[in-house]
């Protein structure tokens, strides 16, 4: 059963998007978080067909949709944003599913704020490469040049070769505000790197510590030596690949999708029974 987008008007703690879902069942809720320059539709084919006994919201990050760029630059603000707007909602532990920058946004709220589950979509386990490509055309991001570099990062996502019924709902990532992608990629172009990786090293090993189930979805064949650091951090990680020639394997395999966030749903609420029914009276 297909679920309207929520009108602008409507918003949680200042964030729109779309909701989908009575919540009825017991499985936990979703939250979707799309990647930089996207909007909430990016998730419409998977919200589309999740079952609707599940309850979840698709949010407009901070400065996309109808959501207002934040003040404050950097992923932290962001994350207690989208905290905020899941107070709002009413969603308990709620699964995080993150597409590019939303992984890591993901990750993030998980290692701060309960949550059952988290789900990165093609997002780089390790930042270190990311960070030595932004600091190498930091001239150009931050200058006059923004236009012509930001055609590179669109060309290397590949989003002509989207399944055409849902290449029309990346389009919104066409027109990349400047403002908007300085503020996201602030902690890298005018933080220190040392402290990002140690802020994801920390979070990383807070979820491992934890045993939050985590799964690392991609497009394309991850190394070795990527696979290690992260079980290294997070040894229940599980790292999947669907081979897909653009950044969005979640627009290639709807259904799979689906059906991977709905069994993590499953199995955390049956671990949860099982916690309750050993609990001491």
């Amino acid at each position: 059963m297909h679920t309207a987008p929520t009108s602008i008007g409507d918003r949680w703690a200042g964030l729109t998007g779309r909701e989908h879902g009575h919540g009825n069942g017991a499985e936990r809720p979703f939250v979707f978080l799309h990647g930089l320059t996207f909007d909430h539709r990016m998730w419409d084919p998977v919200l589309d067909i999740l079952p609707e006994g599940c309850r979840a919201i698709a949010f407009d990050l901070p400065g996309h949709g109808g959501s207002p760029l934040l003040a404050e630059a950097g992923l932290a603000p962001v994350v207690e944003a989208i905290h905020e707007a899941v107070l709002a909602a009413g969603l308990e532990e709620p699964i995080l599913v993150g597409h590019s920058i939303g992984g890591p946004l993901a990750a993030m709220y998980a290692s701060t704020h309960p949550a059952a589950a988290v789900v990165s979509i093609d997002a780089p386990i390790r930042i270190e490469p990311f960070a030595a490509l932004l600091a190498s055309i930091r001239p150009q991001l931050t200058g006059d040049g923004f236009d012509e570099v930001w055609t590179i990062f669109q060309r290397d996502m590949q989003m002509d070769a989207v399944p055409p019924p849902h290449r029309q709902l990346l389009r919104v990532g066409d027109h990349a505000a400047q403002d908007v992608v300085l503020s996201y990629q602030a902690d890298l172009l005018d933080g220190s790197l040392d402290d990002v990786v140690r802020r994801q090293t920390s979070g990383l090993a807070e979820l491992g510590r934890r045993g939050v189930p985590y799964v690392s979805l991609h497009a394309r064949p991850v190394g070795q030596s990527d696979r290690d650091w992260l079980v290294e951090r997070v040894p229940q990680a599980e790292i999947v690949v669907w081979p897909v020639a653009h950044h969005f394997p979640h627009l290639a395999a709807p259904d799979r999708l689906v059906a991977l966030v709905t069994g993590l749903a499953a199995d955390t609420t049956e671990q949860l029974e099982q916690h309750e029914e050993v609990r001491p009276a």
